[in-house]
């Protein structure tokens, strides 16, 4: 399970927190991801570091800074869990799990869209993380098949870096920008809403659709920032699930089921068979890929001949949402013409039993640099892509 493991580049850091550092794993917008030795008990583990260009921008540190605070607070079972973080010369850096397996985005590139019965198991396993996350008083932010592990546990669903606590909604409207990866945000986002728990269960209708037909249910283009109200294309998802993804994909969030009622409807669904492929989809056309290392948690998929289209990984960014730019444009406008006019006379739905947990009044201030957070004996870790 190794195969995604870099060389470190003459740049890279040796040691990070006093952890030996042995290759890369990743990087993304905001930060490198190493693969590490526990100085203690030798065991691997990820060592994700801030970009040095960044390393000086409060805003970045900040963000950087919330991850481990903000992961730390959701169920170890679900996401790869926060064994340290601290400063060292002058760059933040967060030690977590390294969780052997692939992602599912490379899952997807290297061999096409799941079979039923594994797609039904990722369905379970993403809900399941989400009620977790929602349940600890948070919004992801940033579901995508590049932040969904597959590993010999389940899935896990990492990356924390844009998550943020529900009850600390900045419309775009207020700051002038929202973060995200385009194709995988809700519409109430991208015009420059709030990032609700509602918004995370579109991602997941989106994900799931895309990992079982190779295809986005909703523009067809992952980097397309979509904000038109279309309906959702899912032919060739199995059928068993098209009821569950397409009310995650309802265009009024207060219309989606929260992540634990999808959660409860998929659990009392019977799984479907491997033979169970859905509605016939329309032909995929798209240039080949490498074949990747196949999990093996998941059955082995029929020969996939080609790669999905749209499984170009778009990175997490901030861009100004069309609702914004539009009234800003207005707002102009209507300045401009009364200066001239003057010179010539804008749910937390419930949660599943046994994830509820209180949240504090008020968020705690980040905890000082330390070299070392509390250590696990014995357990394997995992990687988190950026």
């Amino acid at each position: 399970m190794d195969g995604d493991i870099r060389p470190l580049e003459p740049a890279d850091p040796r040691e990070v927190g006093g952890h030996t550092l042995l290759g890369r794993l990743g990087s993304g917008g905001m930060g490198m991801v190493y693969l590490g030795a526990d100085p203690e008990s030798g065991g691997r583990v990820a060592v994700k570091t801030i970009h040095p260009h960044l390393a000086g921008d409060p805003s970045y540190r900040r963000r950087f800074m919330d991850e481990a605070y903000l992961a730390s607070r959701v169920a170890s079972f679900c996401t790869a869990r926060v064994l340290a973080h601290g400063e060292e010369r002058g760059r933040p850096y967060l030690v977590t799990e390294y969780v052997g397996g692939v992602s599912l985005h490379d899952r997807l590139a290297g061999d096409g869209p799941l079979p039923a019965a594994d797609l039904h198991g990722v369905a379970v396993g993403v809900a399941s993380a989400l009620a977790a996350i929602h349940a600890a008083g948070l919004v992801h932010r940033d579901l995508k098949p590049a932040n969904v592990m597959l590993t010999l546990s389940g899935c896990r669903v990492i990356d924390f870096g844009i998550a943020r606590d529900q009850d600390a909604h900045v419309p775009a409207a207020t700051s002038g920008q929202v973060l995200g990866t385009p194709g995988w945000m809700a519409p109430e986002v991208l015009i420059g809403g709030p990032s609700t728990p509602a918004a995370d269960v579109f991602a997941w209708g989106c994900l799931i659709a895309h990992a079982g037909t190779g295809r986005m249910p909703i523009g067809g283009d992952p980097a397309t920032l979509r904000t038109a109200a279309e309906e959702p294309d899912l032919s060739g998802l199995p059928e068993s699930l098209v009821p569950a993804v397409r009310s995650a994909l309802a265009t009024n969030p207060a219309e989606r089921p929260t992540a634990s009622g999808l959660l409860l409807t998929l659990v009392e669904q019977q799984e479907p068979h491997a033979g169970d492929l859905g509605t016939p989809a329309p032909p995929v056309s798209a240039a080949p890929a490498p074949r990747l290392p196949d999990p093996r948690p998941f059955a082995t998929p029929p020969p996939h001949p080609s790669r999905p289209e749209g499984q170009e990984e778009t990175d997490t960014r901030a861009f100004t949402p069309a609702g914004v730019a539009s009234a800003r444009s207005s707002l102009r406008t209507r300045v401009l013409a009364g200066v001239g006019a003057a010179a010539g006379t804008v749910l937390i739905g419930a949660i599943i039993a046994g994830l509820t947990q209180d949240k504090d009044d008020e968020r705690p201030p980040p905890a000082p640099t330390q070299k070392h957070g509390p250590r696990h004996g014995g357990q394997k870790s995992r990687h988190m892509h950026p």
